[in-house]
């Protein structure tokens, strides 16, 4: 004999009950979606956002990175800049977010280790086509109880290690952001350097070209008079070709520069500053150098990839729990009654106490490849964890070096553009006075504009070797004396 649930006169309430049922499963809970707006200008050659385009709120910045930006550019203040930086680039905002993942995925790992506790209401009816076994098997039973279920006794410690490794990737995640941060801040203030470089770059190649023009003009005069050769007349004009095709392609560096400045910073960007502050002050690397290369375990990459190495390291003792019994309690009490109109009567108190223990016993080496690759894991971590600190110290010492050099450097070529400058103006003063042609001031013009053009080059170089040192040191704590 077949048995069927539900009597063949179906009651009122168990339709309303599968109308409601019907109902919310055509519901659906999830947002409305929607495409997010572009963050692009209108046409594939615009440089500026549509007006429409959201501004997010600025980013404080911290102490160490507020003196250092401030201290950067003197006259020009880059504090609002990097700040929108940080609340618009893309990459940050994601590391943001998976912070918060993190610490959702460890705040859930937590509440595992905490018993649930729940209600329920079920009402249960059975019946039989045969009379005999109706009699006897027929159950209409109302309950109402309240109790936790399945929760996991934790003796051999299994949901304490994933709960410590919920927690360390979490703190891992943290890590990251800064590391992020540090290399947001140092990008935006790289990118600002390299179009001011550029701009600075275009003037001086634009000034090159002008000179090689007005050159040409005068050997082109001398050809005709027959006071140049053909040859001196073509070597003018590839001169003069060569000087304009530089200063055009140094106005293309400049808006690539523009432009890299302006994706990474969302387009809302004032461009002003002088180059020259861009390379001073200089930083003494000799006290850094005499610093002890503990100081870099702080670094947030370091400390991200040590906080990895713990949690990869709680792993492995999850895996072994794995291998005991897990013991699981599911308890409940409440009342129970074969009508809704009894449920409340005396007598109808009900409660259970179901302890489970499980122990695997053939599980064809799945918890064995567990704890191996758990293992593996770990030893995966250490070998990243040693690869994080050589890299921090090769990237540290390189900047360090390059620093010294590059200051030398820069200080050299400045004095050499101070003493073409000066033969300028003695060149200018011994045309002025007639007593030397005006073919050779432009030429010592022109020597002098490609020796400010290497100066700026120089100071370039000096400007991104201090964003270097910056973000070779973010997130360590120098002694006050530095």
């Amino acid at each position: 004999m077949i048995p069927h649930f539900g009597a063949p006169a179906w009651p009122r309430a168990p339709l309303c009950a599968a109308a409601i049922a019907l109902a919310l499963g055509g519901c659906s809970l999830a947002p409305v979606y929607q495409r997010p707006p572009l963050t692009l200008p209108p046409t594939l050659g615009g440089d500026v956002l549509p007006a429409a385009a959201s501004v997010p709120a600025p980013v404080e910045l911290t102490p160490a990175e507020r003196a250092f930006v401030a201290s950067f550019a003197a006259g020009r203040d880059l504090v609002p800049l990097v700040a929108r930086t940080l609340a618009h680039n893309a990459d940050y905002r994601l590391a943001v977010f998976q912070v918060a993942q993190a610490r959702a995925q460890y705040r859930v790992q937590q509440a595992d280790r905490l018993p649930t506790l729940g209600a329920q209401v079920a009402e249960s009816r059975q019946h039989f086509d045969s009379a005999q076994l109706s009699a006897r098997y027929e159950q209409k039973l109302v309950t109402a109880t309240t109790g936790i279920g399945d929760f996991e006794l934790d003796f051999f410690g299994r949901m304490k290690s994933l709960a410590d490794a919920a927690r360390e990737r979490y703190l891992s995640s943290t890590y990251g952001q800064q590391a992020a941060r540090g290399a947001l801040v140092a990008e935006v203030l790289r990118a600002y350097t390299l179009e001011r470089m550029a701009a600075a770059t275009q003037a001086q190649a634009q000034a090159i070209a002008a000179d090689s023009a007005a050159l040409l003009v005068i050997c082109a005069r001398q050809h005709e008079v027959g006071l140049a050769s053909q040859d001196e007349l073509e070597l003018a004009q590839a001169r003069a070709d060569q000087a304009a095709v530089a200063a055009r392609q140094a106005a293309d560096d400049r808006h690539a520069a523009l432009r890299a400045l302006r994706l990474v910073s969302g387009y809302d960007v004032l461009i002003e500053g002088d180059v020259q502050a861009l390379a001073a002050p200089r930083t003494s690397v000799a006290a850094l150098q005499d610093l002890d290369s503990q100081l870099l375990l702080q670094r947030p990459d370091i400390r991200q990839a040590e906080a990895a190495l713990r949690a990869a390291n709680a792993d492995i003792g999850a895996a072994r729990a794995a291998f005991f019994p897990a013991i699981r309690l599911s308890t409940s009490m409440g009342i129970a009654s074969d009508g809704l109109d009894g449920l409340f009567h005396a007598g109808s108190h009900t409660w259970s106490f179901a302890p489970q223990v499980s122990l695997p016993l053939f599980d064809f080496g799945r918890n064995r490849a567990n704890l191996d690759l758990a293992w593996t894991r770990q030893q995966a971590g250490v070998v990243d964890y040693e690869k994080a600190i050589q890299a921090a110290f090769r990237e540290v010492a390189d900047a360090l070096d390059a620093h010294a050099t590059l200051a030398q450097a820069e200080q050299r070529q400045s004095e050499q553009d101070t003493r073409a400058q000066r033969r300028v103006e003695r060149m200018t003063a011994r045309a002025t006075a007639g007593l030397a042609d005006r073919v050779d001031l432009v030429a010592e013009r022109i020597r002098a504009e490609q020796s400010a053009l290497s100066l700026i080059q120089a100071r370039r170089d000096l400007a991104l070797s201090r964003i270097a040192l910056f973000h070779a040191f973010y997130g360590v704590e120098l002694p006050s004396s530095l």
